[in-house]
């Protein structure tokens, strides 16, 4: 069954598609699910950084 997700298009210079590729097959991963993991660490991070900054104020 298709996810019910919502889904985004990504466009990317063919040099970081080549790097995504390479990196992904290291992670035992497609790149699709590379770019999964590292925008939700992305997301953490930034919410991590942003819930900090919020207690200071």
């Amino acid at each position: 069954m298709p996810s019910q997700k919502p889904r985004i298009t990504l466009r990317l210079d063919q040099d970081d598609i080549d790097y995504l590729e390479v990196w992904a097959k290291e992670e035992f991963l497609t790149i699709p699910q590379l770019t999964r993991v590292v925008v939700k660490k992305a997301i953490a991070e930034h919410r991590k950084n942003k819930d900090k900054k919020d207690e200071k104020q």
